[in-house]
């Protein structure tokens, strides 16, 4: 067991890009050897402990369980969470004035619910019961980091390169689990090596049409930028006939389905039960405040849409966690419902 002890901001036992400072756990480098390891506390900022790949507060406050989203005890695995809070590093900002097309109801509930949200955010739905399409994205913001929605977009690539068997190879089925279902990071950094690293990557990313996504460069796949608008290609494409071959589609979903419990959060927010909900969530915390992602294909109760939502500079990993599900609570309530539409 390998176990890390983080106060306060993560640091030198993480690895950063060059230029970003001290604090950013970045997705796709390795930890350093060695452990345990404490880092220098921010005041009053929980502190978690890493053991064994699963993430929890040193000094939990309550063991009372909560629904969907992970309360101050709830383990989190995948992801390089150091911290609950990025502390006096964080920033927070007002929503710029959205973009977007299909003016809908929806549009304006959105627009409202995030003019009160901290951080920066682009989020896009696809209705495939309406055949509509809705795409809002904060323009103060060139690029949001995917953190390890990637993971999503890596299988995706995999998948294709499979062909109409939709298989994968032992190998890459095993990984591909532990990748999806605790969101581990070795497993991702080996599989975006197999598919070709970032120069493939991209290439995927150019055939779906995804002119507004790069791939994180050195290996720091965790550091791909995007937008919400461009991971619908990469949702449509797993979710819906046309890109990949049923048996590849049926590859992806099942592996999907395997998500934990502790990493079912974000897009879940204000989905009934019994409703499929699909997803890959991500979380980074960085020096200009924390990075939250969640990529879901929800489908069920005569509704059937997918949804990408990307948030940063949030000032804690609940926050962020928070505004998805408000996101996702308003897109449920308006999508079409199959069985209204006659």
């Amino acid at each position: 067991m390998v176990l890390l002890t983080v106060t306060g901001m993560a640091g030198g036992v993480m690895y950063w890009p060059a230029g970003e400072a001290p604090g950013s756990a970045v997705l796709g480098g390795r930890m350093a050897a060695g452990a345990p390891v404490t880092v220098s506390a921010a005041p009053r900022t929980p502190s978690y402990v890493i053991a064994d790949g699963v993430a929890r507060p040193a000094h939990p406050t309550s063991n009372r369980p909560t629904s969907n989203t992970p309360a101050s005890n709830t383990p989190v695995t995948g992801d390089a969470v150091a911290t609950g809070q990025v502390g006096r590093l964080a920033t927070v900002e007002s929503i710029a004035a959205a973009r977007g097309v299909a003016p809908t109801g929806l549009a304006a509930r959105l627009r409202s619910y995030l003019a009160s949200r901290p951080g920066h955010v682009s989020v896009a739905m696809y209705d495939a019961v309406a055949g509509t399409t809705a795409v809002y994205t904060d323009p103060a913001v060139a690029g949001y980091e995917t953190a390890s929605s990637v993971k999503l977009d890596i299988l995706t690539a995999l998948v294709r390169r499979a062909g109409a068997s939709g298989r994968l190879t032992a190998r890459e089925q095993a990984l591909a689990r532990r990748m999806i279902s605790v969101s581990d990071n070795a497993a991702a950094s080996a599989l975006w090596a197999d598919v070709g690293g970032a120069p493939a990557m991209n290439a995927f990313f150019a055939r779906l049409g995804m002119h507004a996504t790069t791939a994180g460069p050195g290996g720091k796949w965790g550091l791909t930028r995007t937008t919400g608008a461009d991971q619908l290609a990469v949702l449509r494409a797993i979710s819906y006939p046309g890109t990949l071959s049923a048996a590849g589609r049926a590859t992806v979903s099942g592996l999907l389905k395997t998500v934990i419990p502790a990493q079912r959060w974000g897009l879940t927010g204000g989905v009934p039960a019994g409703v499929t909900v699909e997803l890959k969530n991500g979380w980074l915390p960085r020096t200009s405040g924390w990075v939250i992602t969640s990529l879901a294909h929800v489908h069920g109760a005569g509704r059937d849409y997918v949804m990408a939502v990307y948030t940063k500079n949030g000032p804690s990993m609940q926050s962020g966690i928070t505004t998805v599900q408000g996101l996702s609570a308003l897109a449920w309530k308006a999508a079409r419902s199959s069985a209204a539409a006659g």
